[in-house]
């Protein structure tokens, strides 16, 4: 920032563990505050900030992001878009993609083809050109995506890839002691009540969903989450992939593409339980600035708007 000339002061980091955001969101000093993170922080600080006159609370938060593949889907594309939404960056991203909707009359190729490239994603140091994933963030973090894969199996998913753990030949040398976790993929059957369709991992966690119908139900099983970030339609058929754009609860929608790669000139956001709505990207200026309605008059007489008279009537008159 320095560099780029933007001047001192405008920009600052400051470190902490909740208390320097407590610090930021409680100062009277502060109108705006954005926030990206988890949906239950987000909460917090949009109850805290967004309830006093004045002050706005941008957040952007989670997702349990799906991809519909339909019966008109190019099979390449749907398989590419997947592999790199669920497992990119290890699946550590808010719009990564943890829930894929697949119609029964490509289930069984989609899923074979997918588990088989989930199977031999290369796992190791991500500065490395031949690593398609890298570590998880923290220790913490690989027992709460443990504890997802877990959940699955309890609410009686068929786990089709298991490399939470993985081999020792996988690990780089010198890193014995890092974050490793590897895909988890598993096949269910759709239910409403199912914690593990609906609760965000934040990891390489991925659920296999087949579908029997038309787009009306598969749009219906994709809105079926608390949040509404990201997600993607592969099909050839545009009506289909109109209906999913007009439908889909989400901020971010794609066709024919991964989810985790928004234009930076496009609003960055969702809606429930990921975000408010507010705009972030490049058009943050809209969620930190205030809009004066400014009007001025260049003339020696004055002309109202909304067809109103400038007459002034007296009793005279």
């Amino acid at each position: 920032f320095e560099d780029a000339g933007i001047p001192d002061g405008v920009f600052n980091m400051v470190q902490g563990f909740g208390d320097a955001g407590a610090a930021i969101t409680d100062d009277e000093r502060v109108n705006t505050v954005l926030f990206t993170g988890s949906a239950e922080v987000g909460q917090e600080i949009a109850s805290k900030v967004g309830g006093e006159p004045g002050k706005l609370a941008a957040c952007e938060m989670g997702g349990k992001n799906g991809i519909i593949v339909t019966e008109e889907a190019d099979l390449d594309i749907a398989v590419h878009s997947a592999i790199m939404s669920s497992f990119k960056t290890t699946g550590q991203r808010c719009v990564s993609s943890e829930r894929l909707i697949v119609h029964t009359d490509v289930y069984d190729e989609f899923k074979e083809r997918y588990v088989d490239i989930a199977k031999d994603v290369a796992v190791g140091d991500p500065l490395q050109e031949d690593t398609f994933m890298g570590p998880a963030i923290e220790p913490e973090h690989v027992e709460k995506i443990e504890k997802h894969n877990e959940l699955a199996e309890q609410e009686g998913a068929d786990v089709l890839v298991d490399r939470f753990e993985l081999e020792d030949d996988e690990i780089p040398e010198g890193h014995e002691d890092g974050n490793w976790v590897g895909p988890f993929v598993y096949e269910i059957e759709y239910d409403t009540d199912l914690r593990c369709l609906k609760e965000e991992c934040f990891g390489p966690h991925v659920a296999l969903l087949e579908y029997d119908g038309d787009i009306e139900d598969a749009v219906e099983i994709h809105n079926d989450t608390p949040y509404g970030l990201a997600g993607a339609i592969i099909s050839e058929d545009y009506r289909q992939i109109n209906y999913f754009r007009d439908r889909a609860e989400i901020g971010l929608a794609y066709a024919n593409l991964p989810c985790i790669g928004a234009e930076v000139q496009l609003p960055f956001g969702g809606v429930k339980k990921s975000g408010n709505g507010y705009p972030s990207a490049r058009e943050a200026i809209e969620a930190v600035t205030e809009r004066t309605a400014w009007t001025m008059n260049n003339s020696k007489e004055i002309e109202m708007a909304q067809g109103l008279s400038a007459d002034i009537v007296t009793r005279d008159d």
